[in-house]
């Protein structure tokens, strides 16, 4: 009996030991959860009484095909450079201050003129009628002045004399002047008609080197018969390329 004494209170020991550390540990309070810590904000809110960002614009884009917007007020108001000359397809027929007649004729740019008494002077000059100008040459001979809708005015020089002259536009589109053809004048025979508004003729023609008043000329035809021959004239068209 003496030997199981201190067995017993080494058990006794042991089970209160148990029963004070179950009831600690139900007296302690519960762990509290670990503590998640929120992420930031993505961004952070502007002050009330900031002023708005301006977002800055991006320029239009254009699709394939299409045209472009149109250029601001003022932006094409410049010229471009090398403007082109303006050029008339124009007629005038009239008169200098010495009583010859002129004619000019005009298409696209390039000039020629006529100009003759009627008798036994004549002159043929070639140059350019281009915006509002008339500059021509001839045999010891210049022209220049100046022209629009209704006519053409400037003056004549020859050698050493100048003379002005006057011309009115002609209407329509018919030629006012005729030469005869590059075979009569390769022959030596030539000859120039002024045909005038009012539907007269005049003009000089030269026959075996001897000028004389040309014969009524046949617009219908380019023809006139001189001592039982038909001489055959064409209608002066300026043109590019040397005088023929």
């Amino acid at each position: 009996m003496k030997r199981l004494t201190p067995l017993l209170t080494l058990v006794t020991g042991a089970g209160m030991a148990a029963v004070l550390f179950a009831m600690s540990a139900q007296a302690a309070p519960a762990a509290a959860p670990p503590k998640v810590e929120a992420a930031p904000p993505a961004s952070t809110a502007a002050p009330a009484d900031a002023p708005p960002e301006q977002a800055t614009p991006r320029p239009p884009e254009l699709s394939p095909g299409a045209s472009a917007p149109p250029a601001a007020p003022g932006a094409t108001d410049v010229p471009a450079a090398g403007t082109p000359e303006q050029k008339v397809d124009a007629s005038w027929t009239g008169r200098l201050d010495n009583g010859a007649t002129i004619a000019i004729t005009s298409r696209d740019g390039a000039a020629e003129a006529y100009v003759c008494d009627g008798k036994e002077l004549e002159l043929w000059l070639r140059g350019t009628a281009t915006d509002g100008k008339l500059k021509l040459d001839g045999k010891d001979a210049t022209l220049t002045g100046t022209f629009d809708d209704s006519g053409a005015t400037g003056k004549l020089a020859v050698g050493g004399g100048e003379s002005t002259f006057t011309a009115k536009a002609t209407a329509g589109t018919a030629p006012v002047v005729y030469r005869a053809t590059p075979s009569l004048r390769d022959a030596g025979v030539d000859g120039g008609w002024i045909l005038r508004p009012d539907g007269t003729q005049i003009g000089v023609l030269t026959w075996n080197g001897r000028p004389m008043p040309a014969p009524p000329l046949d617009p219908a035809f380019g023809t006139t018969i001189v001592e039982g021959l038909t001489l055959t004239a064409q209608p002066v068209i300026p043109g590019p390329g040397p005088r023929r």
